[in-house]
């Protein structure tokens, strides 16, 4: 989970009440208070209450975000402010933030993705650094199989160099987390920590987020911005599924990476910035370059030290340990007693293939705590994972000699896709199917070529 730099209070203007019901139960079990508006006019008077940051959902009765963002601006032009979307209005999302918001967050909302959003929010609204304990906590590093001892070994040999690293794994394996390891087992470990989701920003946007804009660079652009570069100098940049980066963005990274410095967009003057990078990918970057897909000059460049994690289905001996950590940090977080898994629901979580990896199975776990009253069952496990066992696994007699890789895609395709049928293609009810977030089933979608005809 993410850490957040300190305590405070967050504005949440939604006028969805469950909207604020989910800040409250994601960040008051970390220290914060939570204070809910269901207008753009009620919002706008609770700045009195000097929030740390603002979540403002684009949509709203009477004045509506964009507005209420405009007039927050030149009131309290100091307070970060994030704006909430669905994806049908990510253009206005897009405008919102040339107004001054500084992050947006896109509904379903995901748990992970707030605390993460609040604490990029805070990095903008207060400094460019963070302190040491505001990094994750490295126990959350949980194994003892020889794939985790194998990257652990890997992480302890580059943390100390400034070499740009290169971590490439499924969606869920851990990359941001191993990327954090890297950078507390470092001498950057004092300075700041700054991850980027390249496949959540739209191509419009990466640019300025990444290398910052002058006052007067576009229209809403009323003072100047840091990019993420330069709230990383002296610490870490990550840039998560860096595949996902346009052509001309790739360009701007690839030169910013041989020469440590840039101008901000608007700008005149070099930023020079002595920043780390650290960089993942669910895809193969390879052939990705190769196809033309993503350019071959920037591949090389970044693939300096790699560090490939393997899937939680190859590291069976972790689950338990997996396992027993989260039932700890669910008890804590959720002030329960501790609840222990029975022999058959651990022989079903040990059999599973888990397609999400281990954020599928946090999620598990955590659905498990709250629906067992003692101890946790087959019964309490999502659908999924009951009666993986008992499906066939289709398509793998056609595949005849076809590597491992290529059957376990084939299957992961088909079951994919028929939760999707399954669901007459809603996302968020087949996500929660599969036992996966959002996100990770887009991705997924993605990388099997899935849409809906």
């Amino acid at each position: 989970m993410t850490a957040i730099p300190h305590k405070g209070k967050v504005l949440v203007i939604d006028d969805e009440p469950q909207v604020g019901m989910i800040f409250s139960k994601v960040l008051e079990t970390v220290g914060y208070e939570v204070v809910a508006s269901s207008s753009g006019e009620e919002g706008l008077k609770r700045l009195d209450t000097h929030p740390d940051v603002v979540f403002l959902d684009i949509k709203l009765p009477g004045i509506d975000g964009i507005e209420t963002l405009r007039r927050m601006k030149k009131t309290n032009p100091e307070v970060p402010v994030v704006m909430m979307t669905a994806y049908q209005t990510v253009d206005t999302a897009v405008e919102s933030m040339r107004l001054g918001a500084c992050d947006y967050l896109i509904k379903p909302l995901d748990n992970h993705r707030i605390k993460e959003v609040v604490r990029h929010a805070l990095l903008v609204g207060e400094a460019p650094t963070v302190s040491p304990d505001t990094i994750i906590n490295p126990g959350e590093m949980v194994g003892g199989s020889s794939a985790f001892d194998h990257v652990s070994k890997l992480i302890s040999k580059v943390a100390p160099t400034d070499l740009t690293v290169l971590l490439f794994g499924e969606s869920g394996t851990g990359k941001e987390l191993t990327a954090r390891a890297i950078h507390l087992a470092s001498k950057r470990a004092h300075k700041a920590f700054v991850p980027v989701d390249c496949a959540a920003l739209p191509e419009t946007l990466m640019e300025s987020e990444l290398f910052g804009y002058e006052k007067g660079a576009f229209t809403g652009a009323d003072e100047a911005r840091p990019g993420r570069f330069e709230m990383a100098n002296e610490g870490t940049l990550f840039l998560d599924e860096i595949g996902n980066l346009s052509m001309s963005v790739q360009a701007k990274l690839l030169r910013v990476l041989q020469d440590p410095s840039f101008v901000r967009l608007g700008g005149r003057k070099q930023v020079r910035v002595n920043t780390r990078v650290i960089a993942a990918s669910n895809r193969d970057l390879e052939t990705a370059a190769q196809r033309g897909e993503f350019r071959e000059d920037l591949y090389h460049r970044i693939k300096v030290f790699t560090i490939e994690l393997a899937p939680l289905r190859n590291r069976q001996d972790d689950i338990p340990l997996l396992v027993n950590y989260y039932l700890t940090k669910c008890s804590k977080e959720m002030n329960t007693p501790l609840k222990v898994v029975t022999p058959k629901a651990m022989e079903l979580l040990q059999a599973y293939r888990w397609p999400g990896n281990i954020r599928e199975l946090s999620n598990a776990i955590r659905s498990a705590v709250v629906l067992a009253e003692g101890k946790i069952d087959a019964d309490h496990l999502p659908t999924s994972i009951r009666f993986s066992q008992e499906r066939p696994l289709k398509g793998a007699v056609e595949l005849g000699d076809a590597g491992l890789r290529d059957v376990l895609k084939k299957v992961e395709k088909e079951h994919i896709m028929a939760t999707l049928q399954k669901t007459n293609w809603n996302r968020t009810e087949a996500a929660k199917i599969l036992g996966i977030d959002y996100k990770t089933l887009y991705n997924k979608m993605r990388e099997h070529g899935i849409s809906e005809a």
